[in-house]
């Protein structure tokens, strides 16, 4: 399957997401495949009428109304695309993960009709994130621009290259600014932080470095490209979230080279998929 996979379940979060899918899609020219999956356990009041045997006429007949009304509320006729309805009666997550195996994007919502107060963000947004070899962009239901650059952070992992690739294409396909940060922070000398003796000037250099290697590698063309290459003294989550303020969307590395090796997902972004304003797309290094 090619095209952009979104996930639908008639929350707001999700009704969001296919917005931001079928926008995605007529800016690429490709199909979006609405899909709809649920099981006994789901928990919302919005498929609770679906809690039937797999299968079971009622259970079908819901599942198609809730599916027709999400995409013609989405669609828009000004940015015609082509979409195709997709429903299954097991988990959300297994069913866009295979459903987006050979797709170019995966797209859901920060969360969905069954999350749990408290919880920052859905289990089948961050099972997506977390597993996915695709792209995954998380969005939000709060407004935000449309207009602004696209972002991407860089600290010269394979992920972040990638990111800064898949950026760098979406920032042609609209226009755009393509907002390249590096953070970076003096290394303490012990323990409550000390930085007598650090030389702020060659570690600046060397961040630099790593910033402008990370551009010479991940943009191999800049035509029709105005780059906007940022070196910030500053944490990356903070950093980034400040860098996308007045972003259309930022895009991140799965894991840079913060992360742990037993962890799925970096921790810069996890945070950016938590506090950002703008939809998150989460990149991972190729295999």
């Amino acid at each position: 399957m090619s095209g952009i996979v979104v996930g639908v379940d008639g929350s707001p979060e999700a009704e969001e997401a296919l917005r931001w899918a079928l926008r995605e899609a007529h800016l690429r020219n490709v199909t979006v495949t609405a899909l709809l999956a649920w099981s006994p356990d789901d928990s919302s009041a919005a498929i609770a009428r679906m809690r039937h045997e797999p299968g079971s006429p009622e259970a079908e007949t819901t599942a198609r109304h809730l599916l027709e009304t999400s995409v013609r509320n989405a669609f828009d006729s000004r940015r015609p695309v082509p979409v195709v309805e997709r429903m299954e009666s097991r988990g959300a997550a297994e069913a866009l993960l295979e459903a987006a195996t050979n797709a170019e994007l995966l797209v859901v919502g920060r969360h969905g009709a069954s999350r749990l107060r408290g919880v920052l963000m859905g289990s089948v947004s961050a099972a997506c994130v977390h597993r996915a070899t695709t792209p995954v962009v998380v969005t939000r239901v709060r407004q935000h621009s449309t207009q602004g650059p696209v972002v991407a952070g860089v600290d010269g992992s394979a992920a972040s290259l990638e990111a800064l690739r898949w950026a760098a294409r979406e920032a042609r396909l609209r226009g755009a600014v393509l907002r390249v940060v590096h953070a970076w922070l003096p290394v303490p000398l012990g323990y409550p932080p000390v930085y007598v003796g650090v030389d702020y000037t060659a570690a600046e250099k060397a961040a630099r470095s790593v910033l402008d290697t990370c551009l010479a590698e991940g943009i191999d063309d800049r035509r029709n490209l105005v780059v906007d290459d940022r070196l910030v003294t500053d944490g990356a989550a903070h950093a980034l979230l400040s860098a996308a303020e007045d972003a259309q969307l930022l895009a991140v590395g799965s894991r840079g080279h913060g992360g742990f090796a037993e962890l799925l997902l970096g921790s810069v972004a996890h945070q950016c998929l938590h506090h950002a304003s703008c939809p998150v797309a989460v990149v991972h290094a190729a295999a």
